[in-house]
């Protein structure tokens, strides 16, 4: 199965750059180890910066609270952690390994 998600800039480049191999997300879907996440960029409005408003036009896709920017990743969950004792109630830390596209 493939989850697709929204992701904030600098999460999103972090992932990217491999500094962050995992994710922590409510746990509303059905992940399973072996599934992929499509990780796409998402950069929501301000209406405070003017400057990101005139950013966010070139990009592609418009959501209620911001736009995709058409930059995405695919990862493979290795590994799911909800242990409560690590995680708060109702999210999920997912290991992730890098797909080539």
């Amino acid at each position: 199965m493939i989850h697709s998600i929204k992701c904030y800039p600098d999460y999103f480049k972090a992932l990217k750059d491999g500094a962050k191999p995992f994710e922590v997300r409510k746990n509303d879907r059905p992940y399973a180890v072996g599934d992929y996440l499509a990780v796409n960029e998402f950069v929501s409005i301000d209406p405070y910066e003017s400057v990101r408003e005139e950013l966010l036009e070139s990009f592609s896709r418009s959501a209620d609270n911001g736009r995709y920017s058409g930059n995405c990743l695919l990862f493979k969950i290795t590994y799911i952690l909800d242990d409560s004792e690590y995680c708060k109630d109702g999210t999920v830390i997912l290991g992730l390994a890098r797909c080539e596209i």
